[in-house]
């Protein structure tokens, strides 16, 4: 049986993440760039594959051609804690793939010509009307920063072609990032992770207000 190869991370922690989403940021990115100098500057691509019944407990993403998992731990005030669970490499074998996903797509499986996905096979499931499996492909330019006991970045994002911007704090502490939140005026701001607001910008799920109907 194919086998993928997965690299264990439970050497990295899991960090508590606050999360906010914007066409633009204009005067939180000035705040925080009052709080503390920009250290780098990074760019990457990345393909997240979401299942939107589950989007607020699994953050899976494909970078450099490995799959990147996150998983929740808990919330806590507003905040969400995830831990990394570790990176797949392909092919991917099919019983990884209803780990991660549930058998949603059995009928997309049974038709690989092998018990495993390709990348570009994987992407395929993603696309076909049957699967409850979505894509979105983000480009991401992150401007990153060092805040007392917390990571903070600001990023300009292409989300399937559409411009949008985020800013995002980080921290094994959750009262740190209570504080930066604050000094950002940021209290009354929902806390969205990626496969949350992807799901929402695809449709997937309403809104904030908005009844299943989308009103």
């Amino acid at each position: 049986m194919a086998m993928a190869t997965f690299s264990a991370m439970n050497e990295t922690v899991a960090r508590y993440e606050f999360r906010v989403f914007a066409p633009r940021m204009g005067i939180t990115e000035h705040l925080l760039r009052t709080l503390a100098p920009c250290e780098s500057i990074t760019e990457d691509s990345e393909i997240y594959l979401l299942d939107c019944t589950q989007a607020g407990d699994l953050n899976v993403k494909i970078r450099h051609d490995r799959i990147d998992v996150k998983r929740l731990v808990q919330r806590d005030r507003g905040l969400e804690q995830w831990k990394p669970d570790g990176q797949l490499d392909f092919p991917l074998p099919v019983d990884t793939f209803y780990r991660l996903w549930g058998s949603q797509s059995v009928d997309a499986a049974r038709a690989l010509s092998s018990d495993a996905f390709s990348l570009e096979e994987l992407l395929r499931v993603a696309v076909q009307p049957a699967s409850h499996l979505q894509r979105a492909k983000v480009f991401k330019r992150r401007f990153r920063f060092s805040l007392a006991h917390c990571s903070a970045e600001h990023d300009y994002l292409l989300v399937n072609g559409a411009s949008l911007e985020s800013i995002a704090i980080e921290s094994e502490h959750p009262d740190a990032i209570i504080e930066i939140r604050s000094a950002l005026r940021l209290e009354g701001f929902e806390n969205q992770a990626y496969p949350l607001m992807l799901c929402r910008l695809l449709g997937r799920l309403p809104m904030p207000g908005e009844d299943a109907r989308g009103y």
